[in-house]
């Protein structure tokens, strides 16, 4: 695209914001995001990175390599390498130690290839040592490997955590959330006291993601947090929790509470409290005698009718 045949700034961000926000899982607009990487302007150029999360293929690695490396503004270099967090994802989901006989080619034919896999976190790893980068570049790096069950990731989450910058503190716990590994628990269970409402908050997401039941005491305290910000991500890592002891609270919330964005959240959570405690799984009745679970069942399986 060339300056004569390109739009005005604001269309082109105006197109891109369609395309990120309300994704069309139909059309393939990953050559309108790749026409848009080398945009004069920087909101153009995060935003086509940012689009292209949803398309984590192997062609668009050197590109997102190119720009965490050498684009000028560091909030697109920073989005690029959140971007490459997809490839950690898609690898962590692969199973590259699987056989599947004859058909292991045409089983893997849309899967990340380990070489391209193996590339990207090396690459990261990189980011987060060279100690050249910003801070936001460094953490940034953090948060997008810790898709990753590995030890070396574990390390780096640890090393992160004991970062004398809050802001790197606050991406080693996003780190531990998104991880979902049990062997923060302690860790985020302690952060939930801290007094930094920023490392707080992000502790009780991280609890929320990582479907912390022993959270569920601190989390059902800190909804009466008179810090709205505070209450509401409480009330919504509280049904993730599954915790027992959340429905009485989530239940009064969403019945009784004055303020319709509180009610709104706590409807929300309580029904993320239903698949996370389990509540429906077991054999459930309705008001009227039916099995939900034998309701449940048939929609899914005629869905596809529909």
């Amino acid at each position: 695209m060339t300056e004569t045949t390109r739009p005005p700034k604001e269309e082109r961000i105006a197109l891109l914001k369609r395309i990120v926000e309300v994704p069309d899982y139909m059309t393939d607009d990953s050559p309108v995001l790749r026409d848009h990487l080398d945009d004069p302007e920087p909101e153009v150029r995060m935003l086509a990175i940012q689009g292209l999360w949803d398309y984590p293929d192997a062609e668009f690695i050197p590109l997102l390599f190119a720009a965490a490396e050498n684009d000028p503004d560091e909030q697109v270099r920073c989005r690029a390498i959140i971007t490459l967090g997809r490839y950690i994802y898609e690898g962590e989901m692969g199973d590259y130690d699987f056989d599947f006989g004859p058909m292991d080619e045409v089983m893997r034919l849309d899967e990340l290839s380990k070489e391209d896999f193996l590339k990207v976190k090396e690459f990261l790893i990189a980011i987060y040592r060279d100690e050249g980068k910003t801070l936001d570049e460094r953490r940034f790096a953090v948060e997008a490997l810790s898709f990753l069950n590995a030890e070396e990731v574990f390390d780096i989450i640890e090393e992160a955590h004991a970062h004398p910058e809050p802001k790197m503190k606050l991406s080693a716990i996003f780190g531990m959330g998104r991880s979902g590994n049990m062997r923060w628990t302690e860790v985020i269970l302690n952060e939930l006291q801290n007094p930094n409402p920023d490392l707080q908050r992000e502790a009780i997401r991280a609890a929320g993601e990582a479907g912390l039941t022993d959270a569920g005491k601190d989390l059902w305290r800190l909804t009466y947090s008179e810090d709205r910000e505070t209450q509401l991500e409480a009330i919504w890592a509280l049904g993730q929790s599954g915790w027992e002891g959340a429905f009485d609270r989530l239940d009064e919330l969403s019945l009784d509470s004055v303020d319709p964005e509180i009610q709104e959240t706590a409807e929300a959570a309580l029904e993320e409290w239903y698949i996370y405690s389990g509540a429906v799984t077991g054999e459930m009745l309705d008001e009227n005698g039916f099995d939900l679970d034998d309701e449940l069942e048939t929609f899914v399986e005629g869905e596809d009718e529909w």
